[in-house]
């Protein structure tokens, strides 16, 4: 059986002003393997996110890196082209503002237990008449909370899948959403 595949992580080094000034991708070993940032492409620090934007074939594309542990290794978030809203990921969604949601996904609901450091540390799906089952969490799948979203990433068929869950209205419930278009913003998040 292959063994399941770990997000792609990355070392940014920043300078005084937060300006990204190198990124380095993480070997298997541990080791950093740097990458020159082309002419082309720009990375900036903003509202806690290393936003990446490049040219490609005339083409504006981005990409949104977090650090939802606070470790220095930077996982990608999301990518698309074309406009990007940042609020998407920096401001949680409230019933008041309303949340960016285009969709709810399903009607399985789950309740979340964070750690100390505001990580997921138990999954519970909420079954009929409100009672808690404990839902493992396996090797190939993880859990973080990122900007006041919880994002599942696993391996399915070889694949890196992501799904994206929301309190919409504060209760400690919480759902799988779609974010609005046009860019599908988590669609391949955290592909290599």
């Amino acid at each position: 059986m292959a063994r399941p595949q770990q997000p792609d992580q990355y070392v940014f080094g920043f300078g005084p002003d937060g300006a990204v000034i190198s990124v380095a991708e993480v070997e298997r070993n541990g080791r950093l393997d740097y990458e020159k940032i082309e002419k082309d492409e720009s990375y900036r620090l903003e509202a806690g996110l290393v936003v990446k934007t490049e040219l490609d074939d005339g083409q504006s594309e981005w990409a949104v890196y977090a650090d939802p542990d606070g470790d220095g290794r930077w996982v990608e978030l999301a990518e698309g082209h074309g406009p990007l809203d940042l609020s998407l990921f920096t401001a949680p969604p409230t019933p008041d503002a309303g949340p960016p949601v285009k969709q709810v996904l399903d009607d399985d609901a789950y309740v979340f237990h964070f750690d100390a450091a505001g990580q997921v540390a138990a999954v519970y799906e909420v079954e009929r008449g409100g009672r808690l089952t404990q839902e493992d969490i396996d090797r190939d799948e993880t859990w973080a909370l990122v900007n006041g979203f919880v994002v599942k990433t696993e391996l399915d068929d070889g694949r890196i899948e992501q799904t994206t869950y929301a309190d919409l209205d504060g209760d400690g419930v919480w759902q799988s959403i779609l974010l609005p278009q046009p860019a599908s913003l988590w669609d391949g998040a955290l592909t290599a």
